[in-house]
């Protein structure tokens, strides 16, 4: 038998330097990745080195004293039209592993992964996966997207790919004893629509229920084997995070809200119900783990707002509002909204909900029983349909109309977040205002047509 082991984590440290914008991290055993990591500032391309610059080229002139002040005027001006907006894009810094530069904000709270973790994504290559894979890339993981590539192709030549590869299908989770070896999973493979699973419920209890209770059991299986195994270096999985839904909340009573974690179920639809019954069956797979003994792996379960940013597909009718709204807007179409749009929502950037996902699934319980926990993501502000239409059509500087069509059955009238659970439990909350995180993502849009333009 094996004895469950936990590597030490690598120390951090900041060494002086003449460039303010360098910083290493690791300990004394680091490899070359670790203490290549620099953190680029925008004041280094138009601040205070160009302005040293300029002056040493003015000093070397004989009319020094009006070319240097030429030459610091035309740098100030620089300075202030390139200044940035705001504080999140000061700096972005390179990736451990990965091509993703990230700004500080998007990746706060989480550590450098430690010697030997990895991690198994399920749906790594979807909208809020693919956001993921690059985080963990970025901090140091070795990662292996699980896709089936039916919500998305955003493929990462860093990340071991099991594509295409079903949850549903046994045989194709990966193989006990074959090199493969995780410390952590993060199960996001999903159907993803309220809509849709109102007119193909068997879909959803095929997938998010049977698939789900196929990675559980799978982990299960796999840390089994790792106890009996005489390969020194297989690890065991501590953690499995899932995504779950605010839609097991259904449509509640007013007095409920904002919404926090204790609120009965009140699921409208297919897709809330199998969401939800996948929280019991995490639950379950906690329990039966502390009633036997060997390796335990805990569970935490998240309850996505709704969730909005780059990668998000507009050509799926089942997207997001905020995608299809934005993809009308690009081409001056009417912006569609079901219902008087009077509805509210707690709309949350994707790249924060990455960082929760990944929060979550960092941390470690400080007894031997596994544990179970769930929590809502979300930014706890909500606005109407209404105002994102109108916020839409600014930030696109577009003339679409906005029309109004009947509700769409399953939908929920309100909806407003409690996030002060992920505050106190797991130390998360969101980054990204929600208009700043609308422009972001509206500029990705307009960027995305441009390339697809390019390409054809």
């Amino acid at each position: 038998m094996r004895k469950r082991s936990m590597d030490g984590m690598a120390s951090i440290k900041s060494k002086q330097s003449p460039s303010p914008s360098r910083l290493e991290i690791g300990g004394e055993d680091d490899a070359e990745p670790w203490s290549d990591m620099q953190v680029r500032h925008s004041q280094e391309v138009g601040g205070t080195s160009l302005i040293e610059r300029g002056l040493n080229f003015a000093r070397s002139t004989r009319h020094s004293f009006v070319i240097a002040a030429v030459v610091i005027f035309l740098l100030f001006v620089a300075l202030l039209t390139s200044s940035p907006k705001t504080t999140d894009s000061l700096a972005t810094v390179v990736p451990i592993r990965g091509d993703a530069y990230l700004t500080t904000n998007e990746f706060a709270g989480i550590r450098v992964a430690k010697p030997n973790e990895s991690v198994l994504v399920t749906g790594g290559l979807g909208f809020i996966g693919s956001h993921v894979v690059d985080l963990l890339l970025h901090r140091g993981f070795s990662v292996t997207i699980l896709d089936d590539e039916s919500n998305g192709h955003n493929h990462n030549r860093f990340a071991k790919e099991l594509v295409p590869h079903d949850i549903t299908v046994v045989g194709d989770l990966p193989e006990f004893g074959n090199g493969s070896s995780f410390t952590h999973v993060i199960h996001l493979a999903a159907a993803i629509s309220v809509a849709e699973s109102m007119n193909d419920p068997d879909k959803y209890e095929r997938i998010n229920y049977g698939g789900s209770e196929q990675v559980f059991n799978w982990i299960r299986d796999y840390n089994h084997h790792v106890s009996q195994s005489d390969d020194n270096s297989a690890t065991f999985i501590h953690k499995v995070t899932a995504a779950s839904s605010a839609a097991v909340y259904g449509d509640p009573d007013p007095a409920l809200l904002p919404l926090r974690e204790s609120a009965p179920y009140g699921g409208k639809s297919p897709y809330a119900d199998t969401k939800y019954r996948m929280e019991g069956l995490m639950r379950e797979f906690v329990a039966k783990q502390n009633e036997s003994r060997g390796p335990k792996a805990s569970a935490v379960a998240l309850r996505f707002f709704n969730v909005f940013g780059p990668r998000q597909d507009p050509k799926n009718p089942y997207s997001g509002v905020i995608s299809l709204f934005l993809e009308a807007a690009l081409h001056d179409k009417d912006i569609t909204v079901l219902g008087d749009g009077e509805m509210t929502r707690d709309f949350v950037y994707v790249k924060d909900v990455a960082r929760a996902i990944v929060m979550s699934l960092l941390q470690e319980t400080a007894d031997d029983k596994a544990t179970f926990d769930n929590f809502n993501v979300c930014t706890g502000k909500s606005i109407t349909i209404n105002t994102l239409a109108e916020q839409v059509r600014r930030v696109m500087n577009s003339s679409s109309q906005i029309k109004h069509l009947d509700p769409r059955d399953g939908d929920i009238r309100d909806s407003q977040c409690n996030p002060e659970k992920a505050a106190k439990g797991m130390e998360f909350t969101s980054a990204m205002p929600q208009e700043e995180g609308l422009e972001k993502t509206a500029m990705w849009f307009r960027d995305n047509q441009k390339l697809k333009r390019a390409e054809t």
